[in-house]
């Protein structure tokens, strides 16, 4: 969309036309005949029984494997030397015979994974929007993106919402020049009818036009990543302002939403917060009810927990490894995505009546936590700022055993005693050992992509 030293240059209504042209085709990849299809059928399987579910993922199961057994060199390879056959996988329950797959096996053996029957016009190229070296290259089938936005359009349907409707996205992409200094300070992509707010122009000096602008217009949702609504939330709110006209929703994705943040944009926005949990690759997914609870999207694929660590009665903590049914012109079965969950093993039905398996909370990437000096691996801090009212962000850094470093983005009137209550939260809930430093800074770093991540560490 943006690519190229030109689309800065071009004029406001240019630059329109530029985001409108690239939604035309993302319009027609995601939302075709297919789509409609799709959508209709899962609002009916979303309601199955549980044995319904079982048969459903294990007819799929057994048709993703024989395909790959006799389609994908990577698989057929590795069957051959577990000395299996595809009789041998028949259920969800069968998969551990089969080797966990990792991103570095992909990167490695990359042209092993596309079926010998798959032409170029089935394939989309994708990537993960991973740091440097760690991003992953890899192709969708091009059925499978209908799919998935079928699956998405799902969850937001539960809450009274349809893909027509006008709405404002939360982007990291720049569609607005960084250099802008007047508006607007948003573009229009037309065919998504969406208009597009970029993290970098969510700026303390253009909050006001930015909060005039989504008030004057009658948006029914806000999407994007969370950290940059909560970020534009923040600041209207420092600032006394408030919105004319609210959304009903707001859907966010790509980043755990942390109960601060929830706070934040709950009380500017006054919409009912929901989310998602999903991937670049593709391969699984789970989409929240309207009791709060993430059901696994069944139909999608199907996402086993595995290293299992009991919690308490009903809940495990483990990873999520995935197995997808929607694109076998590039499989991932068995996938290590690199992500934590906490599951709800308990046999219950959820009050909504879905009857698909739960998870309680994503934690997010398993290389994404703070080891202490006990051995202890800590994944989530946020309930630690929760009585704090004089930050604006903050991120975990863990560079040296035995420490941590706190950045941090003060409000006005930071106070610095701020800094004895978070050591003694961390001395009583996370280590009496461990050091705690501080970094005050203008902004919190953004991935490539504009995720901000809660925690990062580089001892793993």
């Amino acid at each position: 969309m943006i690519t190229g030293p030109l689309y800065p240059l071009l004029p406001v209504f240019l630059q329109n036309a530029a985001c409108s042209f690239y939604g035309l085709t993302l319009r027609r990849l995601r939302f075709s005949k297919q789509f409609q299809q799709k959508l209709v059928q899962l609002k009916l399987s979303e309601w199955y029984s549980k044995d319904q579910i079982d048969e459903y993922q294990s007819e799929q199961l057994i048709m993703l494997i024989r395909h790959a057994f006799e389609h994908v060199p990577y698989y057929r390879t590795t069957m051959k030397q577990l000395g299996l056959t595809p009789s041998d996988v028949q259920s969800k329950e069968d998969l551990p015979k089969l080797p966990l797959l990792t991103k570095d096996i992909i990167r490695a053996r990359f042209r092993e994974f596309i079926a010998d029957n798959a032409t170029e016009k089935h394939l989309v190229h994708g990537h993960t929007s991973g740091t440097t070296g760690t991003s992953l290259q890899y192709y969708l089938g091009r059925n499978q993106v209908p799919f998935q936005w079928a699956v998405w359009w799902r969850h937001r349907a539960r809450f009274g919402i349809h893909p027509d409707m006008l709405h404002a996205n939360f982007t990291g992409k720049p569609v607005v020049p960084p250099a802008t200094r007047r508006p607007p300070y948003w573009r229009w992509n037309l065919p998504l009818n969406q208009a597009l707010i970029p993290m970098q122009q969510i700026q303390p000096e253009k909050i006001s036009d930015l909060v005039k602008f989504l008030g004057d217009h009658p948006f029914a949702y806000f999407s994007g990543y969370p950290s940059i609504i909560d970020s534009l939330s923040s600041q209207a709110l420092d600032q006394g302002l408030t919105l004319k006209h609210r959304p009903s929703c707001v859907f966010t994705g790509a980043e755990n939403t942390l109960d601060k943040q929830r706070r934040n944009i709950f009380e500017f926005t006054g919409a009912v917060l929901s989310d998602q949990y999903g991937f670049s690759e593709g391969c699984g997914n789970a989409s929240r009810c309207e009791h709060g609870v993430y059901h696994e999207d069944f139909e999608f694929g199907i996402l086993e927990c595995v290293e299992q660590e009991i919690i308490d009665d009903g809940h495990t903590r483990g990873k999520i490894i995935c197995t997808g049914f929607a694109s076998p012109e590039f499989p991932f079965i068995r996938y290590d995505v690199g992500d934590n969950a906490v599951w709800d093993l308990d046999t219950h039905v959820c009050e909504c009546g879905r009857q698909s398996a739960k998870i309680i909370r994503i934690e997010g990437r398993s290389d994404e936590y703070v080891l202490t000096p006990e051995g202890r691996k800590i994944m989530r801090f946020d309930y630690l700022f929760k009585d704090t009212h004089d930050i604006r962000e903050c991120q975990i850094v863990q560079k040296q055993p035995g420490e941590i470093t706190i950045k941090i983005v003060r409000r006005d009137g930071y106070l610095s005693s701020t800094e004895n209550i978070l050591r003694s939260g961390v001395a009583q809930w996370i280590s009496p050992k461990l050091k705690v430093n501080f970094d005050y800074v203008s902004e919190i770093e953004r991935t490539g992509a504009g995720k901000m991540k809660a925690v990062i560490s580089f001892l793993t």
